[in-house]
């Protein structure tokens, strides 16, 4: 596999990711009880994707 191939991956994987950390934020953001089982569940799951985001902007700028 060539390194485009290998960076087109990663970005589309990237925005992807960042894309799910929006839409998780969001879910918990909008649960009335912040603190509740089910929000802090979104919260979880947003930090989990911005660590793989994180790593995969790494990866890119290691192609570059």
């Amino acid at each position: 596999m060539h390194n485009q191939d290998i960076k087109g991956m990663l970005e589309t994987t990237l925005e992807d990711k960042q894309e799910h950390v929006r839409d998780y934020q969001e879910f918990a953001d909008k649960i009335y009880d912040s603190e509740s089982e089910i929000a802090k569940m979104f919260k979880h799951f947003a930090e989990g994707e911005a660590l793989h985001a994180v790593k995969l902007k790494e990866a890119l700028d290691k192609l570059v």
